[in-house]
């Protein structure tokens, strides 16, 4: 608490008196002067923000138009077109993201999950920074399916593969052996793709042999048109950041169990390829219970400003629980499995 002040003594010197009565009045009107500046200031920088939406919102409507001082306009066009929030617009070579979503007021829009994605959707100028898990999501997905779709060449260096590892069981040791052998273990494989209108060429150094496949085929999901489709519902936590070129997104997905080598989790395979088990592989032995754990992969992707992908990165664990036979033999099995991939990007 402030001390209270004491009262100041008379003054005793009239002359003193009236110097002290101008030095404030003078200080009053300076006051008041700076109080008007700044008003009037004020109303200029308003003025003068108006003029610049103005003339934004027709730069928007007309690249390169130019008005005079009589209220004409003219053409010109070494002008650069210029959008609503104040940047040069992309080439129109450049494979740029649909904006229709935009904002009235110039801002980024959240994309649309839903969206068709393609290379006409608009730079992503937008991400949204913080850990609203629904918006990250769409904006994820809204680069993801853009990427898959884009029809420009592209190079892909992919580091991939399963990992799979019998850790408990009551099989005899001799038949924990013959079951590692059989089960997927390909990490990591490398390959190299040059992508062309949605057609890869590329090389697979694990087999030492080329492969010729479809985009569609190359990146998850497998065999289809979008690289995700995963919803909001599925993810337990998300981050978007700024980084160097763009911004890098992180999601760790929900929890999943299935029953069957032939079931997949919904979320995980809505956004990634799942591990791969067949009744093939762990044959002679044939499963007759099987739980199959996701605990949550993690995915990352980082995401330029032209609403691409230039890595992206997943890790997911995967715990398989369950009941095998072969011939007379009834054995418990735990195996511990994981996939991973990561893709870089270049265009």
């Amino acid at each position: 608490m402030a001390k209270s002040e004491k009262k100041a003594k008379k003054a005793s010197n009239p002359e003193m008196v009236k110097a002290i009565i101008s030095a404030v009045t003078a200080v009053l009107c300076v006051v008041a002067v700076v109080i008007t500046s700044i008003s009037i200031t004020g109303k200029i920088c308003e003025t003068n923000l108006a003029i610049a939406e103005k003339s934004a919102t027709s730069a928007g409507s007309n690249s390169g138009s130019v008005s005079t001082d009589d209220g004409s306009s003219y053409v010109d066009d070494s002008v650069d077109a210029v959008v609503d929030d104040g940047t040069v617009a992309p080439d129109a070579d450049a494979p740029v993201a649909d904006d229709s979503t935009a904002a009235d007021d110039g801002a980024a829009a959240t994309p649309d999950a839903s969206a068709p994605a393609g290379n006409n959707a608009a730079a992503s100028t937008g991400a949204p920074v913080g850990n609203d898990i629904a918006k990250i999501v769409a904006y994820y997905n809204a680069a993801a399916n853009n990427t898959k779709a884009y029809k420009g060449t592209m190079k892909l260096a992919i580091l991939q593969g399963t990992t799979s590892k019998v850790t408990e069981t009551s099989l005899p040791s001799a038949a924990i052996s013959i079951v590692n052998e059989l089960l997927p273990n390909d990490y990591p494989t490398k390959k190299t793709f040059t992508v062309k209108n949605g057609q890869g060429e590329g090389y697979n150094e694990r087999k030492q042999e080329n492969e010729s496949k479809p985009l569609a085929d190359i990146l998850p999901i497998d065999g289809n048109a979008k690289m995700s489709t995963l919803s909001a519902a599925g993810v337990k936590s998300a981050k978007c950041e700024k980084v160097a070129g763009g911004y890098k997104v992180t999601l760790v997905l929900k929890p999943e169990t299935i029953h069957s080598l032939d079931d997949k989790p919904k979320h995980h395979s809505s956004c990634m390829d799942v591990l791969d088990i067949t009744a093939d592989d762990i044959k002679p032995f044939t499963a007759k219970t099987m739980d199959i754990t996701y605990p949550g992969a993690t995915l990352t992707a980082t995401i330029n400003d032209k609403n691409l992908l230039t890595e992206f990165d997943v890790n997911e664990p995967v715990d398989v629980v369950g009941d095998v036979e072969w011939t007379v033999v009834k054995a418990s099995i735990v195996i511990d499995a994981s996939w991973k991939q990561n893709v870089k990007f270049t265009y």
